[in-house]
């Protein structure tokens, strides 16, 4: 999690930036700012889960500052804790009225700031936990419906999930980017929501009019996803965007090539490409699994990521269980 001090005291930034780490939680990522002007231009670039702002300071006072963090829909959600010298009874109304959740005065007892503080971090903890835990219900079955139309199984999504996760975890990406790609994943062809019926259920081969109304899902995907400020759904926008990108170049909808894919984007092309071709479609029959391997063998380098398929093939009996834990 990423705490924000704001004071103009370099002596009172340090003292709480040591409680927070010391006391606290040593993981917490720190950010330090001395005036409220230069916070609100960091929050631009940076998410930030909870604010410990002084209310007097040079400039921009504090009281304005959360008005224009609360102000804004990109920060409007984030915890405001005034920790300040102003102990009137106004200034402390003040504090609560534009936006603060908490008002701390200075000189703080370490025991009380420490034990405050904790107690939103774990509100904001549980919230995001309950949030995440929403977004992954409501992606499964998005993915789901977006599978239905084109009459596939529910289990494809299941499938892609499991997958995309163990690959993630074979190349050596940390748990937490692991369990993003394998909550995301299911969303990889949610845009096919938006193709006609005409072109997602023909049993036949596409028209090159069709094929370019159909690479559209990649795009619509996206910009289904694109300004979210969650993780999940981020990540899912790389998934939708960059599925169909090929390691060669050539593939859409932005003719990435190599690294610039995501590695979201190349592990999804993957696992999806391998369950897909494994799996009766409209438009075609499955395929036995040594002309699956062969496939993905003779396309490294081309459409995938030669390193990726490597890890795969030498760790194929891992996926087969997956695909025969949630066969259709």
């Amino acid at each position: 999690m990423r705490v924000m001090i704001v004071d103009d005291s370099k002596t009172i930034v340090k003292i709480v930036s040591m409680l927070l780490e010391k006391k606290i939680d040593s993981e917490l990522e720190i950010v330090q700012c001395s005036s409220g002007e230069v916070a609100l231009r960091k929050l631009n670039d940076i998410e930030v889960d909870l604010i410990l702002l002084d209310v007097v300071m040079d400039g921009m006072d504090g009281f304005e500052t959360c008005q224009k963090i609360k102000n804004n829909p990109k920060t409007e959600d984030i915890a405001v804790i005034f920790l300040t010298s102003r102990t009137e009874e106004d200034d402390i109304i003040k504090g609560f009225e534009v936006g603060g959740i908490d008002y701390i005065s200075k000189p703080f007892r370490e025991t009380e700031f420490i034990a405050r503080v904790k107690t939103q971090l774990k509100i904001i903890k549980l919230q995001k936990r309950e949030i995440e835990s929403t977004q992954s219900e409501v992606i499964l079955k998005m993915g789901e419906i977006g599978e239905s139309r084109s009459e596939e199984t529910a289990n494809h999504v299941k499938r892609v999930a499991e997958y995309s996760y163990l690959l993630a975890e074979l190349c050596g990406l940390e748990e937490n980017e692991c369990q993003l790609l394998s909550t995301a994943s299911p969303m990889h062809d949610i845009g096919k929501v938006s193709t006609p019926d005409n072109i997602l259920k023909k049993p036949g081969k596409l028209t090159k009019e069709e094929f370019q109304e159909m690479q559209k899902h990649t795009t619509i995907g996206y910009k289904l996803f694109a300004s979210s400020r969650g993780e999940i759904l981020k990540t899912a926008a790389i998934v939708a965007h960059e599925h169909h990108e090929k390691y060669n170049g050539k593939g859409y909808p932005r003719g990435l090539k190599g690294n610039e894919i995501h590695i979201y984007g190349r592990i999804t092309a993957v696992v999806d490409v391998f369950d897909a071709l494994g799996s009766e479609r409209v438009y075609k029959k499955a395929w036995e699994l040594d002309k699956i391997t062969s496939l993905l063998i003779e396309e490294k380098g081309e459409h995938f990521d030669p390193y990726l398929v490597d890890l795969f093939m030498d760790n194929i009996d891992k996926f087969l269980k997956i695909r025969e834990k949630f066969k259709d």
